[in-house]
């Protein structure tokens, strides 16, 4: 239904099966409502099983992980601490990210965060390399100076043995 471009494609799923969770919400009785409640939880197994199949495809430039968003706190709340929670870790496993209408945003700053820091890797490494150059000019140049330092050294004890003998 979406896509964030951060590098490469987040995608957001926003269709989401509301039936049997109102179902659930309405149940009266606790027999009705753990009926409901299997339901709701085929129905979001089906669901976590579709967008990562649909979405979730790295060779076609997505991330490796997608957004299930989810329109309501209330069932985001079902689906973390209710008795069908399972089915978060089921969904974590398919590399797919339950978020509510107050979670999607942290999820997403969280995200360019984590690509900030890639980055800031990825220069430090560049950083590192053009240090390594250096140290190693540097060495050369030290070489350099050493030989220079030496014949100026021999150049300056040949010019002192010279001028003594000048002087006799």
């Amino acid at each position: 239904d979406a896509v964030n471009r951060v590098d490469r494609l987040a995608p957001i799923d926003a269709k989401f099966p509301l039936d049997n969770f109102e179902r659930l919400v309405d149940a009266q009785e606790s027999s009705e409502r753990e009926l409901h409640e299997k339901a709701f939880a085929r129905d979001v197994k089906g669901h976590v099983d579709a967008i990562s199949s649909k979405y979730i495809r790295p060779d076609e430039g997505t991330y490796d992980f997608a957004f299930m968003y989810l329109p309501s706190e209330a069932i985001y709340y079902e689906l973390v601490c209710g008795k069908t929670g399972a089915l978060l870790t089921y969904a974590h496993e398919k590399r797919v990210l339950p978020v509510s209408p107050t979670t999607l945003t942290a999820y997403l700053q969280v995200v360019l965060l984590g690509l900030k820091g890639l980055q800031i890797e990825q220069h430090a490494h560049e950083v590192m390399a053009y240090c390594a150059q250096l140290q190693k000019d540097f060495g050369r140049f030290k070489e350099d100076f050493d030989l220079v330092g030496t014949h100026l050294g021999r150049a300056n004890s040949s010019f002192g043995k010279a001028e003594k003998r000048l002087d006799k």
